[in-house]
């Protein structure tokens, strides 16, 4: 089987767990004997314009694309570079893959997923965090609260820059939502993030929940230290609020300080700001930050901790890290939320405390000073239990589920592809009347989706909307393109000067009231010739 991996990075250039993931799995598959080929990111060059090489990294041929910052804005575009697209075109076209399975894509571009289904290939995406319904991958919001209701995002994040232009937020939502409609088969290594994404929309049927895996053998001469009055004490992740470190330090300041150890490993904004406060709070206890290791040496530190601690406050899937820790024979104290539940088995194989908790973190350190037997027993038990996680065991599902066979073209929202920033009350009631079902919620097949005229292909859409011509020449070269398609057009009558170039194949309407009844009335033209052509088993261009 030929197997595309696609990622919007891989080592080794930053490497955190969905990297690492890729990585091991794209190199398991062809040593049992697929043909693998990866497309990346590449943000160590910062080059313009998505230039792209190959080269062999252990092994495995990579095309790296080169991605800039502001590829990653998360109030920017993050989701659709057609430049990205087109060079997956030109890979899938010249060595023509039997399936792709796709990680992490912010920063890379999403419309790699309609783009193999036009090929006809086989797709599926690994979902490591909240990218597809969370404007923060988080579920942390903007003013630091932990989000429960998905359909608030407007309110964490109401539009976001494209170019020169701000668009309301339901335009990123919305071509999301289109996108991963074109998306075979989805793999959650939780089950916990697995329903959150059904209960934002995506399919139950095409949910698979297969662990990312774990190299026991790896860590399985890892044990550790003997213990000598001293708990050393191990967290690895993002120096962030989101991964629990404020919580950290806090509990760490409520334990005696001349019996710990603490290692920090990882980086962030925030580091420096952490050191600062243990220095001033704690000035004897005996800590190191590490900053960020390459992940053969995180294994040196796993080596020589007694407990593994992740205080995370957000939903977390499965982290690299907890499974790693339990491989090596640590105990691990984390939070109960998100998917850490499903790894860690409370008083069995570590501690569970709630998030935000520094009391509760603290107390559940001490017990292992307390009682130092408890770490081995409970080393011993997340070793046995991680081992359900073996590679071996999860890489035979993934296998199985790129085999199978793409699924049939099944129905797809129609398309409003607008140019130019909306008028946003004109918006406001045109997205009232056409498009009620709120994104972070499941939606009605033939409820539209609002985007970007510069994301999508005429051929791909069913109507332009031009909300807001400033500039004449983009404006007629669109419309001329989508004319050429045989797509409705229709104009917003405020753009005066560009209705002198207009002819009667362009329909110019005034007021959101008739531009919602003109949209409506086209959509359900456009349906009706769609179905007409099913009946007759005759295709409508596309």
């Amino acid at each position: 089987m030929k197997i595309l991996v696609v990622s919007n990075f891989f080592p080794p250039n930053f490497i955190g767990g969905a990297e690492i993931v890729a990585y091991k799995q794209a190199r398991r598959l062809a040593e049992l004997g697929h043909e693998v080929r990866v497309l990346a990111g590449d943000n160590s060059l910062r080059l313009p314009g998505y230039p792209a090489r190959d080269e062999v990294f252990d092994g495995l041929p990579v095309t790296r694309v080169a991605l800039q910052p502001s590829d990653f804005a998360p109030n920017g575009n993050n989701i659709a570079h057609p430049e990205v697209d087109a060079i997956f075109a030109r890979l899938v076209e010249r060595w023509r893959p039997d399936a792709v399975h796709a990680h992490h894509l912010l920063g890379l571009s999403l419309g790699i997923l309609r783009t193999a289904r036009a090929h006809g290939i086989r797709s599926v995406l690994t979902l490591h965090d909240h990218w597809g319904f969370c404007l923060n991958s988080t579920r942390i919001t903007t003013a630091g609260a932990l989000c429960r209701d998905a359909t608030r995002c407007a309110e964490c994040r109401p539009d976001f820059y494209l170019g020169n232009d701000t668009y309301p937020v339901r335009f990123r939502q919305d071509y999301v939502r289109w996108q991963l409609g074109a998306v075979d088969a989805f793999v959650s290594p939780s089950r916990y993030l697995a329903d959150a994404y059904v209960e934002t929309g995506l399919p139950a049927d095409r949910m698979h929940v297969i662990a990312n895996g774990i190299e026991t053998e790896r860590f399985a001469d890892l044990a550790p230290p003997a213990f000598q009055g001293q708990l050393h004490v191990l967290f690895v992740g993002y120096m962030g609020g989101h991964k629990g470190v404020p919580v950290l330090l806090d509990a760490l300041t409520r334990l005696p300080a001349e019996r710990l150890h603490v290692d920090f490993v990882g980086d962030g904004q925030a580091c420096a700001n952490y050191q600062q406060y243990l220095h001033a709070r704690c000035p004897t206890l005996s800590c190191r930050f590490w900053g960020r290791l390459p992940n053969e040496r995180i294994a040196e530190r796993l080596g020589r901790a007694h407990v593994f601690v992740l205080p995370s406050v957000c939903p977390e899937n499965q982290p690299v890290t907890i499974t790693e820790a339990m491989a090596s024979g640590l105990p691990v104290v984390a939070s109960r939320i998100g998917g850490i539940p499903e790894l860690v088995d409370d008083e069995v194989t570590g501690h569970l405390v709630e998030p935000g908790d520094a009391g509760a973190l603290a107390r559940c350190l001490g017990l292992y000073l307390d009682d130092p037997e408890r770490i081995r027993r409970h080393g011993d038990a997340g070793r046995a239990a991680i081992r359900a996680l073996s590679t071996e065991r999860q890489i035979g599902r993934l296998e199985s589920l790129l085999a199978q066979p793409g699924l049939p073209a099944a129905w797809t929202s129609p398309v409003i592809a607008c140019h130019g920033r909306p008028h946003l009350a004109t918006f406001a009631a045109l997205h009232r009347e056409l498009t009620p079902h709120p994104a972070g919620k499941p939606q009605p097949a033939a409820q539209p989706c609002w985007i970007p005229a510069e994301w999508v292909d005429p051929a791909q859409a069913d109507i332009l909307w031009i909300a807001d011509a400033r500039r004449i020449e983009p404006a007629l070269k669109t419309i001329a393109d989508y004319l050429a398609a045989e797509r409705h057009v229709v104009v917003d009558e405020r753009n005066v000067l560009l209705r002198p170039h207009l002819d009667d194949r362009v329909l110019p309407v005034r007021g959101a009231a008739q531009q919602a009844m003109a949209l409506r009335l086209l959509l359900a033209h456009r349906r009706a010739r769609r179905q007409a052509a099913c009946a007759q088993d005759v295709a409508v261009p596309e």
